[in-house]
């Protein structure tokens, strides 16, 4: 027979019920790639990956008989290399080289944020620059020296009355255009 041209739930119907092993070869050469790219891109590691993709296969056929997929074949042996993952990861066997790698993936993320943080921050400093100095004021005590409204009134010598409408003020003329620019990161 010429499997290349069956389906993989035909193959998997000639491995369970006729213990076909040309049907077998077919189904590990249609996806072995795909299950090993997806356990190196969370293992980083060749062996490893290699290890869990043939653990996967060997199940499959050790249990061929058994076996009864409800769902896409690749779906299936995808998430039985997920879980294998990450009982190899829970077992304690990966490797230093895993933990490095998120390590370093976690330092990139972490700059890139650290940028955009430190750019708003920039952006909210220009726009409190531009309020009325009494506002500008009382909103940097709130904000900055978190004192309470009645602090404020008590070091400027105004009504808390007064601080509450300053920081509603600062506020209003803040929210716009943060607003706007919270807009544009979401359509990113």
């Amino acid at each position: 027979m010429r499997q290349a041209t069956f389906t993989d739930d035909r193959l998997i119907e000639l491995i369970r019920d006729h213990d076909d092993r040309g049907a077998f070869d077919e189904l590990y050469n249609r996806h072995w790639k795909y299950l090993f790219t997806a356990a190196f891109n969370t293992l980083r590691d060749r062996e490893d990956s290699l290890d869990i993709c043939q653990t996967v296969f060997l199940w499959l056929w050790e249990n061929r008989g058994k076996v009864n997929i409800n769902t896409s074949v690749r779906g299936y042996l995808y998430s039985s290399v997920k879980y294998k993952i990450a009982n190899f990861i829970r077992s304690g066997k990966i490797r230093n080289s895993f933990f490095d790698e998120m390590q370093r993936v976690d330092t990139e993320a972490f700059h890139e944020n650290e940028l955009e943080v430190k750019e708003l921050k920039n952006l909210i400093g220009q726009l409190v620059n531009d309020l009325p100095q009494k506002c500008k004021e009382v909103f940097q005590l709130s904000r900055n020296e978190n004192l309470t409204h009645k602090q404020i009134a008590d070091k400027l010598g105004i009504s808390e009355k007064t601080v509450d409408d300053h920081i509603l003020r600062a506020i209003k003329k803040l929210r716009a255009p943060l607003n706007r620019l919270a807009s544009l990161f979401l359509m990113m």
